[in-house]
């Protein structure tokens, strides 16, 4: 799905008052929404070009109203997710993401571990968006394996999901969608272009996705988001090790932010990458060799 369509999607989940007022915005700026904000007791918000504005309306949402939503997204069965809210976040139809703020739930057995959520209060619909091409010109110059690095909303996801697009039609690649932000699989069924030669390990922890495409699909290339933990990375170094290519992304505030990070040192000590590529603003700003041949 693209970005238009996607958007035009979540309308469903809003209540009727925000629905009724984004219906009013002049058609170009409605189309280039990042993130719709519901919040308790204080006007929707919209997020276009990187800068929030309340919803023209100002109408102040309710407690009823933010629920109603919240039900909408899970489908109805808050129970059946709860594994998804306990990480704050749950991913709807194409592939956007709403996170969820709300009282943690705490696990008894570890005060430490977020359980589940109660007392909603405000949600974020993100507008995942599909622009097939825009990582062209950056697979001409540094093909190979890749590290996307830049802040939240930098455009990690929408460079991942086009590269997978490309690398996808030329090899035999496994992309470990944990968040479902990729491929958008629906029943089966990815909703976005991840490429004829792709197979899609939806929902898989990402470590265990990768040692499961490992094990069975004899990848060339493996994709996945968001490394952040040291089972990702000794997941990574074992693949790696057997010949397999990666792209992946991972936060960072700039570009030497990533290579100061120590549970990253160890891919990057083993050249598991050859270029490191930092975004900002969905703009490639700086494009690094790791890798001297």
């Amino acid at each position: 799905m693209k970005s238009s369509e996607n958007l035009q999607a979540v309308l469903e989940y809003l209540p009727r008052s925000v629905r009724d007022s984004l219906r009013t915005i002049p058609e170009e700026e409605f189309s280039r929404i990042q993130e719709i904000r519901l919040r308790c007791h204080r006007p929707a918000g919209v997020v276009i070009r990187n800068q929030e504005n309340p919803v023209n309306s100002g109408h102040v949402l309710s407690v009823d109203e933010i629920m109603k939503s919240f039900q909408a997204v899970c489908s109805y069965s808050v129970y059946s997710h709860e594994q998804e809210l306990s990480e704050g976040y749950i991913t709807i139809r194409g592939g956007c993401r709403v996170g969820i703020c709300g009282t943690a739930v705490r696990d008894g057995q570890d005060s430490r571990c977020v359980k589940s959520l109660k007392y909603i209060s405000s949600l974020n619909f993100r507008i995942a968006g599909e622009f097939p091409g825009i990582a062209e010109q950056l697979w001409k110059q540094v093909s190979g394996s890749i590290l996307i690095t830049g802040a939240v909303a930098s455009g990690k996801t929408t460079y991942l999901r086009d590269l997978c697009r490309i690398v996808g039609n030329q090899h035999r690649t496994a992309l470990i969608d944990e968040r479902g932000e990729l491929a958008a699989v629906r029943m089966g069924i990815p909703q976005h272009d991840i490429g004829r030669m792709t197979d899609v390990l939806d929902g898989y922890p990402r470590a265990a996705g990768i040692l499961t495409a490992l094990r069975v699909l004899s990848p060339e290339y493996i994709i996945c988001d968001e490394i952040s933990t040291p089972e990702d990375v000794q997941a990574i170094l074992q693949a790696a090790g057997c010949g397999i290519r990666f792209i992946a992304s991972c936060h960072a505030g700039n570009p030497t932010g990533m290579t100061s990070r120590q549970f990253i040192k160890p891919l990057l000590e083993q050249n598991v990458f050859q270029y490191l590529v930092f975004l900002e603003r969905n703009q490639i700003r700086t494009v690094r060799k790791l890798v001297v041949s």
